[in-house]
């Protein structure tokens, strides 16, 4: 089925290509330089003769009346903060070229070599939750963000159909449609396939299965609004399936160093024969309604339920035991491994209830609400259940002054337990912010169960506080913006070189300082992100010392049709003990084997945009054999090597 992707789109972008080319000034272009036409420009020089009132016919096959202009969306977020935003969509040219996920997060993540892959962030970041987490959350990137569902209001049915190839396998499919079905009702669908090959596989496996991994993900979404405009309701069912077939790295040969296992194309995995497999499975369903009775006192209310299972099997458990993949924690001390296979399975359930008041008095903002969760997990090895009932109480402000100051402050307190405060400011020429969090640690921190794994904690809560800031300058042609971010972490739960749940007994201290710049000369613009970063106490957070990436492109216009964008993305990261995997508990832990040497990525690329198509060609580590043989993303994780991507972008307006 993979193989008809390419087909597919090709035929797609040549019928657009060779059928929409705009004429005289039906097809003018948008002064925005979005390469749409524009529907201000648009003259109805069409007249219909036989028509006896005169009025002016349309003519649908030769004019576009529809296009960005008339399709918006809104975040959640701006409902429940009382803003009126009309996001539009993008139809640029900037960085359409990182399709992966990694590179979507400025380079600031790594995954196990190819897409749809455990993920982690390179750096540690506040918890944006508190209460009890499941913490199983390897594959959750992947799917779609709760908080970043878009919800729609056009003037047309609007379509998105995005298709990526890249090499190893690497396939994006990407489908987005939302319609009105009146002026007050919008409903839509987002749908994502991704897929990869495996990028560890030797002579003696190329005929088997090839499948790494494989993900759907579907958002079915709807907003209404009263025709009085007091009551609007927001919704969406998200639901998400991934399957791995997990590898655990490279299988080194006897006196072989992971450095000299990187000079091979071919090289066997330590899981090669497909019977060690990761799923995560998903669906929840999320509502919001607010009633607006007076700008000063309004309601709402949001309803969640969730269900999910993460499982892991390794059918080939007493040879992977005996290769030493699986440390000997449990089965060592306690009793003989007699287990044939390996079998970890958790069970979630989730309900939440949230009901709050809000309200506007001029520039000042507010928001309080009391919520109920409940959550049980059960795993089906032993039998067990453990579940809990949390009380929240929660207040948000917000004080703008004029146009160019912004004051927000947030607190959320689970009874009895968890907590968590913040506060923002921003200008358009500072920022800061202040974040202090207890957070419960995650159910795969207290309890697991399964052949290798056994423990139940009974951990701290984790403490975390961070404080940032930053400045903005700006001109013309150039900005900057220098930012510090201070970390201080207590009572931190990590993994240990055995993969088992520890807690620190010391703080850690993060002392990390990040530049942001760029600008634009004549036809060439630019951009990087330096990111400096120090750290103190127990040494179980392990982060490189520097990551910087940058990106220089060279745009081009050729007679308002065909817009061209040449560039090279450079990516650089210091030398540090990266973590490896562990995928049978789903989590990275510490490793002191090998220290990941210092790598620079190259990945030159040119993008294109004829009408409503936008395409992009690029060649990803293109320095993999000339600068360094490769490099490791994870411990015996090898990154993907040179390999040619392309993509094609098609939005469709009516």
């Amino acid at each position: 089925m993979r193989s008809i992707y390419p087909f597919l789109v090709l035929l797609f972008v040549s019928l657009e290509v060779f059928g929409q080319f705009p004429t005289n000034q039906q097809g003018a272009i948008n002064p925005a330089n979005t390469g749409f036409p524009d529907p201000k420009l648009q003259k109805n020089t069409g007249q219909n003769t036989s028509n006896k009132t005169g009025r002016a016919a349309l003519d649908d096959s030769t004019k576009q009346i529809y296009g960005p202009n008339t399709v918006h969306y809104f975040l959640e977020s701006d409902a429940i903060n009382s803003d009126v935003i009309k996001r539009r969509v993008d139809t640029s040219l900037t960085f359409m070229h990182r399709y992966l996920y990694q590179e979507r997060d400025a380079f600031l993540s790594t995954n196990l070599g190819n897409q749809g892959t455990a993920y982690r962030h390179i750096f540690t970041h506040a918890p944006r939750n508190i209460g009890t987490q499941l913490g199983y959350n390897a594959y959750l990137p992947y799917s779609f963000q709760a908080d970043q569902i878009k919800y729609y209001q056009t003037k047309s049915p609007y379509s998105d159909v995005t298709y990526n190839l890249g090499a190893g396998g690497q396939t994006n499919l990407n489908f987005a449609f939302a319609r009105n079905v009146d002026s007050l009702w919008n409903v839509g669908i987002e749908l994502q396939r991704l897929v990869a090959d495996k990028n560890l596989t030797d002579v003696a496996f190329k005929s088997g299965d090839q499948s790494l991994t494989g993900q759907w993900g579907v958002v079915l979404h709807t907003n209404l609004t009263s025709k009085n405009k007091r009551y609007r309701l927001l919704g969406h069912i998200n639901y998400f399936d991934q399957g791995t077939n997990d590898q655990g790295g490279i299988k080194l040969t006897s006196g072989q160093t992971p450095a000299a296992a990187l000079k091979y194309i071919d090289n066997t995995a330590l899981l090669p024969d497909s019977k060690t497999q990761s799923n995560d499975q998903f669906l929840k369903l999320h509502l919001y309604h607010e009633f607006i009775g007076f700008k000063g006192l309004q309601l709402f209310q949001s309803l969640d339920a969730e269900t999910r299972k993460v499982k892991y099997r390794d059918l080939a458990y007493q040879t992977n035991l005996s290769t030493g993949f699986y440390p000997r924690t449990y089965i060592n001390y306690i009793q003989a491994p007699t287990d044939d296979s390996l079998y970890n399975e958790n069970q979630w359930k989730m309900y939440s209830h949230q009901t709050g008041i809000k309200g506007i008095f001029h520039q000042f903002t507010y928001r309080a609400h009391v919520k109920q969760r409940y959550w049980s997990a059960y795993n089906p090895l032993n039998e067990t259940t453990l579940d809990k009932l949390e009380n929240y109480v929660g207040l948000w402000l917000r004080q703008q002054v004029g146009k160019n100051l912004d004051f927000q402050a947030e607190g959320e307190y689970l009874i009895g337990s968890d907590y968590l405060l913040k506060a923002n400011l921003s200008s358009p020429w500072f920022w800061a912010k202040y974040q202090r969090t207890s957070v419960s640690p995650t159910l795969v921190n207290q309890w697991v169960y399964n052949s290798s794994y056994r423990w139940k904690n009974d951990f701290k809560n984790i403490e975390f506080d961070e404080l940032a800031g930053g400045i903005e300058v700006r001109s013309k042609h150039f900005y900057v913006k220098p930012s510090v971010t201070i970390q201080r972490i207590g009572s931190w739960v990590y993994y240990d070189s055995l993969a088992t749940a520890r807690q620190s007994t010391g703080a850690i201290a993060v002392f990390r300082t990040s530049v942001t710049m760029g600008g634009n000369v004549g036809k060439f613009e630019w951009s990087t992100n330096v990111h400096a970063n120090t750290q103190t106490g127990p040494d179980v957070m392990r982060m490189p010392a520097l990551v910087a990436n940058a990106n220089l492109a060279l745009n081009v216009q050729y007679k308002k049709l065909l817009y061209m964008q040449f560039g090279l993305d450079v990516i650089h990261q210091s030398a540090y003990f990266g973590d490896t995997y562990q995928p049978a508990i789903q989590q990275y832990h510490l490793q002191n084997r090998y220290e990941l040497p210092a790598f620079v990525q190259v990945d030159p690329y040119v993008s294109l945009r004829i009408n409503r198509v936008r395409v992009f060609f690029k060649m990803a580590n293109v320095t993999q054999g000339i600068l360094t043989d490769n490099y490791y993303s994870a411990y015996l994780y090898p990154a993907m090597s040179r390999g040619f991507g392309f993509g094609v972008k098609w939005l469709l307006f009516d």
